[in-house]
């Protein structure tokens, strides 16, 4: 579950800096960019969406269920903050970057164990009717 949720804090922190630096065009350095409402929403949406991650099995779920985490949580910095910012376009937009990034990190880990299991079976002989 950790290793989950520390995929989401940096898969956030990223694309909340992307958002960011696609938003406020005025900022210079990268620390103003970390620095950020919009960047600290994402990491805590990656956190939530890493959470969720580790008990769902559905890409598809993890993806819809990723960017409903995403609007959420936007809209309730919106109503605390007073943020200007169309709070659920970016929610959606994060959640979908977030669950993007876990449906793709999952299936990629599916098909590497599906691999190893393949290869030791050849290895044991599957596969050999010559």
């Amino acid at each position: 579950m950790i290793r989950k949720i520390l995929i989401g804090i940096i898969a956030g922190a990223l694309t909340g800096m992307f958002v960011t630096s696609v938003i406020v065009t005025d900022t210079n350095s990268l620390l103003e960019l970390f620095l950020t409402k919009i960047t600290a929403t994402s990491i805590i949406t990656g956190v939530f969406c890493g959470a969720y991650v580790y008990f769902s099995k559905s890409k598809l779920k993890t993806f819809f269920v990723s960017i409903i985490i995403g609007i959420v949580l936007f809209y309730i910095k919106f109503l605390t903050t007073g943020h200007d910012f169309d709070a659920l376009t970016m929610g959606a937009f994060v959640g979908a970057m977030l669950g993007g990034v876990f449906a793709i990190i999952s299936k990629i880990l599916d098909s590497y164990k599906i691999y190893n299991r393949l290869q030791k079976r050849r290895k044991k002989g599957f596969g050999n009717y010559r």
